[in-house]
């Protein structure tokens, strides 16, 4: 089995000191992705707009491998305060329902855990995820 580094993670201008994540044996291992800035490095400061960051961050990432959303089987969300589970939920269930229907009917992939704090004081979102990419 051959291990394919997903090269380095960029927001905005800023490179991130870790990489996107890996593809190995029909499987992509996205790293933890967060909503901090968006594409063009503006911040986003609260929980729903981090939300909306994260998943599309991790959508363009997952496409760039050669996944769909719809083929995570593993989907690690963190959240730094639980006060804003309801509020991130509603944010990601309605995107979900836009872009990944089955997985949200499924509903086979989801761990959600509270884990304050995040990697950064301004980070409230971050997710992990693994694709399967097919034999």
């Amino acid at each position: 089995m051959t291990k394919q580094a997903l090269g380095p993670l960029k927001y905005g201008t800023t490179v991130q000191p870790w990489g996107r994540g890996a593809a190995a044996g029909g499987f992509v291992f996205l790293s933890g992705i967060d909503g901090v800035t968006d594409q063009h490095g503006r911040p986003a400061h609260d929980v729903a707009a981090q939300t909306l960051v994260t998943l599309d961050r991790v959508h363009r990432l997952l496409a760039d491998a050669g996944a769909e959303f719809e083929d995570i089987v593993q989907f690690d969300q963190f959240l730094a305060d639980p006060a804003d589970r309801a509020e991130y939920m509603r944010v990601r269930d309605a995107w979900l329902a836009e872009h990944a229907p089955k997985l949200l009917s499924e509903r086979s992939y989801a761990s959600l855990l509270i884990y304050p704090p995040l990697a950064t004081p301004e980070m409230r979102v971050e997710i992990r995820a693994v694709a399967y990419l097919g034999s």
